[in-house]
């Protein structure tokens, strides 16, 4: 079959059984297994558990996404049919994607079961999903967001393709859609466009940006000033529960029971009048606004905000997204011995650096205001492994404890799949809390103007709103550290697409789309000194190695500033500065000279460059201080076929002008340097 209408998955945490079990299966047919072989989930179970193959603890529960939708009360028999439909249906559309991630899969089986509610709400057979086109009407009117409808109505398309091209398929040969169906979902589909290849990440607005950081920063900083009083509040609380609970050994380390629970507080009632430190150790932290009470609830609540702020300033430092923060073990925080000093890395595992989503162990380059949200967040979890359950717990090889431990599910709950425990959730409410608690967060005027300039005037996401908090969600760590790493002239494409862990350049490229408009966040201001520091000497020592490697290749190269530099190499008439690393490193900063690495070649300009070269490549290519490589060509072809596919989308005119300024420079450039 050919697969023209559906996208490969990068991520194949869910992969097909035999077409000959699905084709009737029994309420024993094993679906899921555990990471042992052993049989996790069977046919018949309302819930189907793909924690030993997802990135994070994942499970998919039929009933409850028929239970959801359905508004109408129907016989047990109906609804159990409708069920089991959606179970037929997801084993068979598994086998026709050839595998796919937990969340595609889940948000598939969420389009398909407002057609599957219809039809039993309306008596039909539940092979007539494709048929009755009140059915996507239904589907819109229980579903109030226009982009979430156009994701819908795009996945039902993509369905309803797979079925027309299967039509002689045992399965898919009952799921041929009517001609009201089809003409109903195209009208509606123009309405509401499927849009997500067009809609990007926002990028948080400079000022909010720096304000959020130090902020964290320096509540992460308060917090561990305080770790010795923090440290002997767990230890009472651990001793409490060790003196009105007798857990042997052998005993599995597991949940409180509630009479345990009512133990565990009455007892600690007692120790609060009786034990001056515990209760002054409280008071401080209630004074620091640590915590908003002095008591163990406050305490808890403050510990989940605790882990949030650790894994934000993680993000933020190192472009990190959120499943491979969770991915971070306890001692994941190492550091590279190099003539050059120590370097502060992250190790941890992501899924994105193969095509097929295999996971891979690898490191993230960062910067030493890391290492406090990692004492931190090291606290939080080493305390929560004394105190949280009926027993304490001591973890001989901190590679299988998460940094993120789960204080709510405790020793009891799904283990992640990398460790031997569970991870927090990083709750929205918590993101919500933080964007609340400063009126520095709140958006201003002068916000909207910069995220209207740097998006080209296009409209703003209605979550966006003066004199409310900035709608902050976790990935826009990732698009702002990025966005902002480019515009600043200190960081190079090459080096972005390696700490972001993309396998193209193409996704760099298009994760930094339009930096040049966004405002160089290292200015002048005192609060962020450390931060400029950090990227200087970054800057420094990767234009440094930059440059060396360049007059080291013996390559032949092009551009006006590459044909100076080799003209002068050629002559022996390169600067001094030039003949160690130690003292280009030096100039750098001085300076004196610069290199940079780009998307299509190399620049040496000593300002940061203000006409988008990081992006449009005609502007490198007019450039007096570009320089191409060799290897330029095949750089140039993949960003021309970037070019190529952006102006397909709905972008602004400018934006579309400037692409096909570019691909015709590039073209240009190209005829030379294949003359060369």
């Amino acid at each position: 079959m050919t697969r023209i209408m559906m996208h490969e998955s990068h991520i194949k945490e869910i992969l097909p059984i035999s077409k000959i079990l699905i084709k009737n299966p029994y309420s024993d047919l094993v679906v899921t297994l555990s990471k042992n072989g052993d049989a996790l989930s069977v046919f018949s179970d309302d819930i189907w558990d793909y924690s030993a193959t997802s990135i994070s603890p994942k499970t998919i529960n039929f009933t409850y996404k028929i239970q959801s939708i359905s508004m109408l009360d129907v016989s047990s028999s109906k609804f159990n049919l409708a069920v089991k439909f959606l179970k037929i249906f997801a084993l068979n559309w598994v086998c026709q994607v050839n595998g796919c991630s937990i969340s595609k899969l889940t948000s598939d089986l969420t389009a398909i079961s407002f057609l599957i509610v219809y039809v039993i709400d309306n008596n039909l057979e539940t092979t007539n999903v494709f048929e009755d086109p009140s059915a996507i009407d239904f589907l819109i009117s229980n579903n109030c967001k226009e982009k979430r409808i156009g994701l819908l109505l795009g996945k039902i398309q993509r369905f309803i393709d797979t079925a027309s091209v299967l039509n002689k398929d045992n399965y898919w040969s009952n799921l041929q859609p009517s001609k009201e169906f089809l003409k109903k979902l195209i009208d509606k589909k123009r309405v509401f466009p499927e849009s997500t290849q067009s809609i990007q990440t926002l990028i948080i607005p400079s000022r909010i940006y720096q304000s959020l950081l130090k902020q964290t920063i320096e509540d992460l900083q308060i917090f561990n000033e305080n770790q010795e009083s923090i440290a002997y509040i767990f230890s009472v609380r651990s001793r409490i529960r060790d003196q009105v609970i007798d857990v042997s050994e052998a005993v599995t380390a597991g949940k409180l029971n509630n009479s345990q629970q009512a133990l565990i507080r009455y007892y600690w009632k007692k120790a609060l009048l009786s034990d001056k430190k515990l209760a002054n150790s409280l008071l401080d932290l209630q004074k620091l606004n640590i915590i908003n009470n002095a008591n163990w609830l406050s305490l808890t609540i403050s510990l989940g905000q605790i882990q949030i702020k650790s894994a934000l300033i993680i993000a933020a430092f190192t472009g990190m997204r959120k499943n491979e923060v969770l991915s971070i073990p306890f001692n994941g925080l190492k550091y590279i011995h190099s003539d050059k000093g120590e370097i502060p890395v992250i190790w941890s595992t992501t899924t994105k650096l193969e095509s097929n989503g295999v996971p891979r162990f690898t490191k993230w380059v960062t910067g030493s205001v890391v290492e406090d949200a990692f004492k931190a967040a090291q606290l939080v979890t080493r305390g929560a492994l004394c105190w949280s359950g009926n027993k304490s717990e001591i973890v001989p090889d901190e590679s299988k404890l998460p940094l993120f431990f789960s204080i709510e599910k405790g020793k009891s709950g799904e283990p992640h799949p990398y460790f031997d425990y569970s991870t927090t959730a990083f709750n929205t409410s918590l993101l919500k809390a933080i964007m609340h608690s400063s009126e520095h967060l709140l958006v201003t005027e002068q916000d909207l103007k910069e995220i209207s300039h740097f998006l080209y005037g296009d409209e703003i996401s209605s979550k966006v709103q003066i004199a409310k908090p900035w709608p902050l969600s976790f990935h826009q760590f990732r698009r702002s550290m990025a966005v902002y790493a480019a515009s600043s002239g200190y960081v190079s494409y090459p080096t972005l697409k390696a700490q972001l862990k993309h396998i193209s350049m193409v996704m760099t490229a298009y994760y930094t789309d339009s930096n040049s408009r966004a405002i160089n966040i290292l200015g002048d201001g005192s609060e962020i000194e450390a931060m400029r520091k950090e990227w200087q000497d970054a800057k420094a020592r990767a234009e440094s190695d930059n440059l060396h490697g360049l007059l080291n290749s013996d390559v032949t190269l092009a551009g006006a500033a590459g044909k100076s530099l080799h003209t002068k190499k050629v002559q022996s008439k390169l600067p001094r500065y030039l003949e160690n690393r130690r003292n280009t490193k030096k100039a750098v900063k001085n300076g004196k000279i610069r290199y940079r690495t780009t998307l299509v070649g190399g620049c040496m300009s000593l300002k940061p460059c203000d006409k988008g070269a990081g992006v449009l490549a005609s502007a490198c290519i007019s450039c007096v201080n570009a320089v191409f490589l060799p290897e330029s060509t095949s750089s140039l072809l993949q960003t021309k076929k970037f070019y190529e596919s952006q102006i397909t989308l709905d972008i602004p005119k400018r934006v579309h002008r400037e692409y096909e300024t570019s691909i015709k420079q590039i073209d240009s450039l190209l005829s030379v340097l294949v003359l060369e």
